[in-house]
């Protein structure tokens, strides 16, 4: 019937068969007439659609209702999620089409590209990763061959929102500074000011806001802070180690010695619930924080997740990217099925701990200006790179031996799980360093974005970001000293903080008003003179935006007959380019975004002389090869560029909010800003780096 709705001309010849040979009342059949079906194909045959479609129509479940559709293909004698075709492939294809059941269906049209014609994962984050995936593996494959078997990684917080990077920015400052004030104490009280005192006191803070009122959780016994660093308490895993794998300050409590030894590798409701303590040792973790608190439920366990064991949870990873990441690079193994583990992925947490114990961390401190004694080094790319060390040593094995070591530690009370764990060879921290040492960090470089021909053939062309600013300025036909357009806008009123800005407003006779109004106020003082002009002048009452004149370089918009009539400026620059003249001198030339997406752009009009040769031309995170003046010879990174022609760069391995680093006077990082004429006197040149990570370096472009 679907083949007959689809294929049939006569709209009166397929109502007649729908109501005739099929039984459908006449306005529904009118409906399925009217109906417009996708265009496409269907992700399993007509043969097997029929037989789900039986089971469907004629099973219920034990609620007489239709059975469900995994059920239906079971019944079938097939697995709804075992899609291997034993095809063993040599790459990785588009993953769209492995991935059919996963995205929304596209348009099947071998003319068109993957993305249309297989479909594309709506969420940008996860396209770009498994686009990434496909280039990288793909390279190593054509280099080394099919990989024996594969360990992924997912990361555990994606890019943040501007309000929750302020959030994470003010929990990092508060935490700084708490770190500070404990080091403050300890040094009071005779202890050593180390990383792992000032965490045990924080543990010991979180029992209960009020000092007085700290005590054992399960005994009740007064805990005072010099008893944190004699043999009268222990440090407990709440959760037990052995099972969750949990060694965060979340799972930690100081307790009593022996109340430890009696809790033993069990959860507190395991160990105490069913005792008389217990009413009590639920009053004491009210006052513990909410993180720590429900750890204390009945079903706290289950809650964790730790009835699934510590190797399920290790190779089994609900997150939406690993799911599809696993299941995208198991298309490269037949035996790709359940249990074959040719590809595994494993959770943050786990990496984290073991680059820790290792000692990792220390491997990028940063003259000691970032804390790397838990965390690693943000300030520094190359963490990725530690972190791919760790994940490629991640193997059964190892899996096996970290969950002994931990039974081991949880049986001994330790609380150093990894203290037997051995060394994966001996000197292996020594290796690393210096292949960090030697790695280049290769950057997504910003070349903007290109419509295909289909999609220009639409009308449906693309930029790589905004075109101009908002805000629209009236053209006055003037030009300023520099040659800028003098053009007008309005702005509130109370914006005219300084005597320059009144200056500024077009209107004779309201600026003179203005100044007389504002006359040697500044600040708080100003800006209640503006307020009071506004309510009480007799010509201007009640005025809230005043106009002003500015010289600023414009993207002009023009009408049908070519007359400009109001101009915007060019918010984003596309490209910086940089060209050698015939006296050997090197002059910049600075590509907006708006100029380089016009239909009739023609890059050889800004060639600055006829025989003027292009040797550079960088967009935003491409790599440059220079002498610096601090660091000597160097790979950095595009930041930014202005369009006065200060070059912004910054080493290829530095990371975090940059700007804010610059100006941190602590900081060591400092920005590297060279004019076209300084970038010829570091012999720059534009270097690449491919899939592999090898370095392309043309070498020095000319010397002197």
């Amino acid at each position: 019937m679907v083949r007959r709705l689809k294929d049939e001309e006569d709209e009166s010849a397929l109502r007649e068969f729908l109501v005739k040979e099929k039984g459908f009342e006449p306005d529904v059949a009118d409906a399925l007439v009217n109906a417009r079906l996708p265009e496409g194909h269907g992700r399993i045959g007509p043969t097997a659609t029929a037989a789900i479609l039986e089971r469907l129509s004629n099973e219920v479940d034990a609620d007489g209702a239709v059975i469900a559709e995994s059920q239906a293909v079971s019944l079938c004698g097939w697995h709804h999620s075992d899609r291997r075709t034993g095809e063993v492939l040599g790459e990785l294809p588009y993953y769209g089409e492995i991935l059919a059941h996963n995205i929304p269906p596209g348009s099947q049209d071998p003319d068109d590209d993957d993305a249309e014609r297989y479909g594309r994962i709506t969420n940008p984050t996860v396209h770009i990763g498994l686009g990434q995936l496909r280039r990288v593996l793909n390279a190593l494959i054509k280099r080394y061959g099919r990989p024996h078997d594969i360990v992924v990684e997912l990361a555990r917080d994606l890019k943040l929102s501007e309000d929750q990077k302020r959030q994470v920015n003010a929990a990092n400052r508060r935490n700084r500074d708490e770190a500070e004030r404990r080091g403050t104490r300890l040094d009071e009280i005779g202890v050593r000011n180390s990383g792992a005192n000032r965490a045990l006191l924080k543990t010991w803070e979180e029992l209960h806001p009020d000092p007085k009122a700290r005590v054992c959780i399960y005994t009740g016994a007064p805990i005072g802070v010099r008893m944190l660093f004699d043999a009268s308490t222990d440090i407990d895993h709440i959760l037990p180690v052995r099972e969750t794998l949990d060694d965060s300050q979340a799972n930690r409590l100081v307790c009593m010695a022996a109340a430890n030894r009696r809790k033993g590798n069990r959860s507190p409701f395991d160990a105490f619930g069913s005792t008389p303590e217990w009413e009590a040792i639920l009053d004491r973790a009210q006052s513990l924080p909410p993180n720590k608190r429900w750890r204390f439920a009945p079903d706290a366990m289950t809650r964790f997740g730790s009835e699934q064991g510590f190797l399920a949870r290790q190779l089994t990873d609900t997150q939406y990217l690993s799911r599809l990441a696993r299941s995208y690079l198991e298309a490269l193994y037949p035996e790709k099925g359940a249990g074959s583990q040719r590809v595994r992925v494993i959770p943050g947490r786990l990496t984290e701990m073991m680059r820790r114990n290792w000692g990792l961390n220390q491997l990028l401190s940063d003259h000691n200006y970032a804390d790397v004694t838990k965390q690693k080094n943000r300030l520094d790319h190359r963490h990725h790179m530690i972190d791919a060390f760790v994940i490629a040593l991640t193997d059964q094995s190892l899996l096996q031996r970290v969950a002994i070591a931990a039974a081991q530690a949880d049986e001994e009370g330790r609380d150093n799980i990894f203290r037997d764990l051995p060394e994966p060879w001996p000197g292996f921290r020594g290796d690393l360093e210096t292949v960090l040492n030697r790695v280049t960090i290769s950057h997504k470089p910003d070349h903007g974005s290109r419509a295909s021909e289909g999609q220009r053939a639409r009308g449906d062309d693309t930029t790589s970001g905004q075109l101009h600013n908002d805000t629209a300025y009236g053209l006055t036909g003037e030009t300023d000293s520099k040659g800028n357009a003098i053009v007008v806008r309005r702005v509130p009123l109370l914006s005219l903080t300084s005597d320059a800005k009144i200056a500024a407003v077009r209107d004779d006779h309201l600026r003179n008003e203005l100044e007389k109004a504002v006359d040697d106020t500044s600040g708080k003082a100003r800006e209640e003179a503006l307020r009071r002009f506004a309510k009480e002048h007799p010509i201007y009452r009640g005025i809230r935006h005043v106009r002003v004149l500015e010289g600023l370089k414009t993207v002009k918009i023009t009408d049908k007959d070519g007359r400009a009539y109001k101009g915007y400026k060019g918010d984003a620059n596309y490209r910086y380019d940089v060209w050698r003249l015939p006296d050997g001198k090197w002059q910049h030339d600075v590509l907006t975004m708006f100029e380089a997406h016009q239909p009739d752009f023609d890059p050889e009009a800004r060639r600055p002389h006829p025989a003027a040769k292009r040797i550079l031309k960088l967009h935003q995170n491409d790599l440059v090869a220079l002498d610096h003046p601090q660091l000597g010879e160097c790979i950095c990174r595009v930041v930014k560029f202005t369009r006065n022609g200060q070059l912004t760069l910054a080493r290829h391995t530095e990371a975090g909010n940059l700007k804010k680093r610059d100006a941190d006077p602590d900081d060591p990082f400092k920005y590297y800003a060279p004019s076209a004429g300084g970038l010829k006197k570091a012999n720059a040149r534009q270097v690449r780096i491919d899939e592999l990570g090898k370095v392309w370096d043309p070498g020095p472009l000319e010397r002197g």
